[in-house]
């Protein structure tokens, strides 16, 4: 296996060979700033990469157009005058702009323009944009070719599927338990292994989400896909939670209490969260682009089937003890009702802020 420091640099060295071959091929001069491009930008991550390359591209290009300008102002001035009012000039420009990395640059572009190419700057200039966005191009495009990070697609891809393993989950607990007491503790020891296994995946996932953000670019955080991966971990552990919950509440005798109508209105509403958990998987899994939450209409726990006659009489006949286990079960369901609609109105947000 390589290590990640060896793949970086054998990724690098790859790409600058390229380049300069290329270069090499066309005969254009000035071909060692794509070079230098790819040497400047190229930090192992594609977000990263991506934000030092805008900030080189942006810098440069202010500088070569202060440069330009500036050199037909005050060309005839003094050096000692002309170069810090030009200097001084792209540094208001960039910093306007809100630059650090590009800031360097563009003050060094101004340097380079005004003291070795000043008689040809009309030919430098293009050439120095030119070549500068073709070693940016270059070195994104490595990071997408030699080695790419898989991280962003592990995270995505293991979010999704717990939440496909939570709702699996989910129906066994809710199903009829056997009769037998012996039945009864080895599936709630199963349903525990279940569960912890899924708190481990869980856990494991936020392990290596640092990794991920990083692919994301240094405003990871307010990244709409990092914003999604952290509303589905917040849904995750809220299931997970009302799982084990399920799982150690005492059994309610549905069949031989009479509530019959109540567990088959409390297993449909499971069997449907369960499918709403695979559309999400599908509705996120689709493609790279992110997609609003499924437009059937989400299911809602059927709390009218308590209110129908027989589950009134039946509620009637119970114990405060049997009546507190049925509002147990109800309750932890409701929760997860209450999950699923969070989760799909925050969603939304997600993608409508992004639309904007």
């Amino acid at each position: 296996m390589i290590s990640p420091a060896l793949r970086d640099t054998l990724r690098l060295a790859a790409t600058v060979t390229l380049v300069n071959g290329f270069t090499n091929l066309t005969g254009l001069p000035f071909g060692f700033y794509a070079s230098l491009a790819v040497l400047s930008v190229t930090v192992g991550t594609y977000g990263n990469t991506l934000e030092l390359g805008r900030q080189r591209l942006i810098g440069t290009t202010v500088g070569a157009i202060v440069a330009f300008f500036g050199y037909r102002a005050w060309g005839h001035l003094p050096l000692m005058v002309a170069l810090p009012l030009a200097l001084l000039l792209a540094r208001l420009i960039a910093g306007s702009l809100r630059l650090t990395v590009g800031y360097s640059v563009c003050c060094f572009v101004v340097v380079m323009g005004w003291l070795t190419h000043g008689q040809q700057l009309d030919s430098w200039i293009p050439l120095r944009l030119f070549w500068t966005a073709f070693g940016i191009l270059m070195a994104l495009l490595s990071l997408r070719l030699f080695w790419p990070s898989s991280a962003r697609i592990q995270q995505r891809e293991g979010l999704l599927q717990l939440l496909v393993d939570l709702g699996h989950t989910l129906q066994q607990v809710v199903q009829r338990p056997p009769a037998a007491i012996q039945s009864q503790a080895q599936r709630r020891r199963e349903l525990g292994q279940q569960i912890r296994n899924l708190r481990t995946t869980l856990l494991s996932l936020r392990g290596q989400r640092q990794g991920a953000l990083l692919g994301l670019g240094t405003l990871a955080s307010q990244h709409p896909i990092a914003r999604i991966w952290a509303l589905l971990d917040q849904a995750s552990e809220a299931l997970i939670l009302d799982l084990d919950e399920l799982r150690r509440l005492p059994n309610a005798d549905w069949q031989g209490w009479g509530l019959q109508g109540d567990y088959a209105a409390g297993l449909n509403f499971v069997q449907v969260v369960v499918e709403r958990l695979l559309s999400w998987q599908q509705q996120l899994s689709g493609s790279s682009q992110l997609h609003p939450p499924p437009s059937q209409p989400r299911p809602a726990l059927p709390l009218e089937a308590l209110q129908s006659p027989e589950s009134k009489a039946a509620h009637r006949r119970l114990t405060p003890e049997q009546l507190q286990r049925v509002a147990s079960q109800w309750m932890v369901l409701n929760r997860i009702d209450h999950t699923l609609k969070s989760t799909e109105r925050q969603w939304r947000a997600i993608v409508s802020s992004t639309a904007l």
